[in-house]
């Protein structure tokens, strides 16, 4: 080693070994203590805060010269007192002693372990961020300046090289209603950090709420760009997973994994998003356990200052059900006075598999693809004074229905819609024959909450044509009414076979057993086509009307029939009993009569036709009337008027059991009374002339051998008593027994 080389390391060292010993004298004649009123001077100057340094401050020499503070406290707010509004646990701040000895803060180094915000909203409304006397905090090259509220400002050089945040959180009391939300295990670093430049940081965290219980944890990684002169925050090309679950809310769990650009911009109080994507599922709940897919992509602008909002583009898909919403979205007033517009519209989609995977499973239906391509487009708005809007343009399975609808927010929630229908099948839409019962089927339990309290809906109706199964109901006008869960029709007028109905109702579910009660009149109608759609057959035709007046109470059908009480009449005019001829000269010879225009006479007519014409035997009138208690109607005015002939009779009919038990007496002119008896169910009820109730001698010659082909209950003559028997005025009663 050359002479000139050992002279400068032996300087090196001496210099070495000076700074050492400066550094440890340093560390020997200072007390960390003294820095104390230094830094809560300067804390309470700046923010207005009290901070309390519980654990004392300890001066650290490596890496560099710095103070570490332990169990720390800011509190003191106005309006909150004796109240934290911020604990550490340990903070070393590598800083420059002699700065701080001039008023300034020169930071090289931070790092925060166990810091935790306190955000209270109380009881009253006061929220205590906002009691932070500062304005404004502005950074202007390498200081930072803080304005109080008072006018007043501070400002210190920061030169933060790096910055640590560890095991922290974020909590936020709501005091009102009682909830809880917090962001916990909040980690940030940062390196390469120069006053005026943007610099990269990583952050991930943990999120948690109360009232309701949710736990999630979200993973955000990428490159993260933090401009402190411009007060921006970036996070380009990130990509964030996100794994949640909860208790006591339709999704019990939730995970998601997407990428986008986010960009605070502090100084213009705003937020934007672009590109974002986010996919996941939820499921557990009320949700099915494979769980529902969905994705989600969007870019937004936020302004926080001015509450201004919007998305120009939205797109949420869901795979499986085919279903692409594309849509946008604006508010403004947030915070004050918001309103919004919403825009959705998507293409047909299988709403049936979208139902089913959101928890809503729906019965087998008649036709296997009804539901199965819905497509919508929506327009909606929120108003200042709590009012929404919604308009939606529906295709149901290629059948275009128009919803309209306003709400109104308060103690109870009103709503008033409007649905307007052009032509619409709901057969397809009706439970298959071999669909079960839903398994919730069961009668309501006391105590169970009534659904739509607090709710008024206000629902008109209109459609041009419904067809339900082979009836077709057109002009249909419905207005209604939902109140506090009870269901009130107050009008319902359709078209049906030539004629009209009209109906009203009452639905009360409150304990302890369902209230129903309807009045409902038809007239006008074609009673041939009307029996032929609900019973597939037409055994008569005129004009038909009907009324009824009843009520019921219970929480299933059966218990409903059981309940029935009320009135209700069925009436039939200048009408025809189909393939049945009884004109005055049938009566001449036994096998006119037993034939009785059934297809066993080829007489000729008088006006060239056959005896046993299809055009069958006018009916003038016919009808009943019943007064219906605990399910069982009965009826004195049993009456069929076919000129010269008649039925009358009464009895009663078991509607729960389906059971019949009248007595009829068919007066057929030039013969005698002739008393029957019809007994059986609906759907084979018996035609039985009374034997006993016949005279022997009542009749003779021609017209007694009558009588005793009509009183054969193996006769072929039993058809006329048949075809006359009142019961066919109602959707059963043909099918007899022979």
């Amino acid at each position: 080693m050359t002479p000139t080389r050992k002279k400068l390391l032996v300087v090196l060292l001496g210099l070495a070994a000076l700074a050492v010993t400066g550094l440890l004298v340093l560390r020997l004649l200072v007390d960390p203590a003294a820095f104390t009123p230094l830094l809560t001077g300067f804390v309470k100057q700046t923010t207005g805060l009290s901070l309390t340094i519980d654990g004392g401050l300890r001066l650290s020499l490596f890496p560099s010269l710095g103070i570490t503070m332990k169990r720390a406290s800011l509190g003191d707010l106005p309006g909150f007192p004796g109240e934290s509004f911020a604990d550490i646990k340990e903070a070393s701040i590598q800083v420059r002693p002699m700065a701080l000895l001039r008023g300034d803060l020169e930071v090289l180094g931070l790092s925060v372990r166990g810091l935790r915000v306190r955000l209270v909203r109380d009881k009253d409304g006061r929220e205590n961020w906002k009691a932070l006397p500062i304005a404004k905090v502005e950074v202007k090259k390498d200081a930072m300046v803080v304005t109080k509220n008072d006018g007043q400002t501070t400002s210190f050089r920061y030169l933060v090289k790096t910055a640590r945040l560890s095991g922290s959180e974020v909590v936020f009391e709501n005091r009102a209603d009682g909830t809880v939300f917090s962001l916990t295990d909040i980690d940030f670093s940062a390196d390469g950090i120069e006053p005026g430049r943007p610099f990269a940081a990583e952050m991930s965290l943990s999120a948690a709420s109360v009232r309701p219980e949710i736990q999630a944890r979200v993973d955000l990684s990428g490159k993260t760009l933090v401009d402190p002169a411009a007060m921006r925050f970036a996070v380009s090309d990130a990509t964030v997973g996100i794994k949640a679950a909860a208790k006591g809310l339709p999704v019990a769990a939730f995970q998601a994994q997407g990428h986008g650009d986010l960009e605070l911009l502090a100084e213009e109080n705003r937020i934007t998003g672009r590109k974002m994507t986010l996919s996941g599922s939820a499921s557990g709940g009320s949700l099915p356990g494979d769980g529902l897919a969905a994705g989600l992509e969007l870019s937004f602008d936020y302004d926080y200052g001015t509450g201004l909002a919007s998305c120009p583009a939205l797109v949420l898909t869901v795979p499986k059900a085919g279903l692409t919403t594309k849509g946008t979205f604006e508010a403004s007033g947030l915070g004050t006075k918001p309103r919004a517009t919403l825009t959705l519209a998507a293409a047909p989609f299988d709403a049936k598999s979208l139902l089913a995977m959101s928890g809503v499973p729906l019965p087998a239906m008649r036709e296997k693809n009804a539901l199965g391509k819905v497509g919508f487009s929506l327009n909606a708005a929120y108003l200042e004074n709590k009012e929404t809007r919604l308009e939606t343009d529906l295709s149901l399975d290629g059948a275009p229905v128009r919803v309209t609808a306003q709400a109104a927010t308060g103690d109870r929630t009103r709503i008033a819609a409007g649905v307007d229908i052009q032509t619409l099948d709901l057969t397809g839409y009706l439970p298959a024959a071999s669909a079960s019962p839903p398994k919730d089927a069961a009668q309501r339990k006391k105590g169970t909450a009534v659904p739509g309290q607090n709710l008024v809906l206000d629902l008109r109706l209109s459609a041009k044509r419904l067809d339900v199964d082979k009836l077709s109901l057109t002009g249909v006008e419905l207005v209604g009414t939902l109140d506090n869960g009870v269901a009130q029709l107050s009008r319902l007028r359709a078209g049906l076979f030539g004629g009209s109905i009209t109906a009203t109702g009452r639905a009360d579910p409150r304990q302890p057993a369902t209230a129903v009660a309807v009045r409902a009149e038809g007239s006008g109608l074609q009673a041939g086509p009307l029996l032929l759609a609900l019973t597939g057959k037409e055994p008569l035709t005129g004009t038909a009307g009907f009324r009824a007046d009843l009520a019921a109470t219970g929480n299933d059908q059966a218990a409903v029939m059981r309940s029935l009480s009320g009135t209700a009449s069925v009436s039939l005019k200048n009408g025809r009993i189909a393939g049945l001829s009884l004109s005055p000269d049938i009566l001449s010879a036994p096998q006119r009569l037993l034939s009785l225009g059934l297809g066993g006479d080829d007489a000729p007519a008088k006006d060239g036709g056959k005896q046993g014409s299809p055009e069958g035997t006018a009916v003038t009138s016919a009808g009943f009337s019943a007064a219906i208690k605990n399910g069982v109607a009965t009826t004195r005015d049993i009456l069929v008027q076919a000129p010269p002939h008649k039925v009358t009779g009464q009895g009663s009919i078991n509607l729960p059991a389906q059971a019949l038990d009248l007595r009829l007496t068919a007066h057929v002119a030039g013969v005698a009374d002739i008393p029957v008896v019809v007994a059986g169910t609906f759907s084979e009820p018996t035609v039985t002339p009374d034997m006993a109730a016949i005279p022997a001698a009542a009749i003779g010659g021609a017209a007694g051998k009558a009588v005793k082909a009509l009183t054969d209950p193996g006769g072929a003559a039993k058809d006329v008593l048949d075809a006359v028997n009142p019961l066919n005025l109602l959707p059963f009663g043909r099918d007899t027994k022979k």
